[in-house]
């Protein structure tokens, strides 16, 4: 199994970072709480997991658009 770490920077080498994405992640963190929350079957708890990625990625790529940097190959880090 991989860590949170390792699922957010899979799903951040696919994301190229652009302006209005947080309100995805938001989105995608409250649809996950509600998974966890209301929903006893496991595969809903993996569901909310890679919504959970998906929405660190988003956030990943945002501060890296506000920090400048621009979207690399990601090969190197082997995760």
């Amino acid at each position: 199994m991989k860590t949170g770490i390792e699922l957010i920077a899979e799903e951040r080498a696919k994301i190229f970072a652009s302006r209005g994405k947080l309100e995805g992640a938001c989105n995608m963190v409250a649809r996950a709480e509600m998974l966890v929350e209301f929903s006893g079957r496991p595969s809903k708890n993996v569901e909310a997991v890679n919504l959970l990625a998906e929405a660190g990625a988003l956030i990943a790529a945002e501060i890296d658009r506000l920090n400048g940097l621009k979207p690399q190959s990601h090969a190197e880090d082997n995760v």
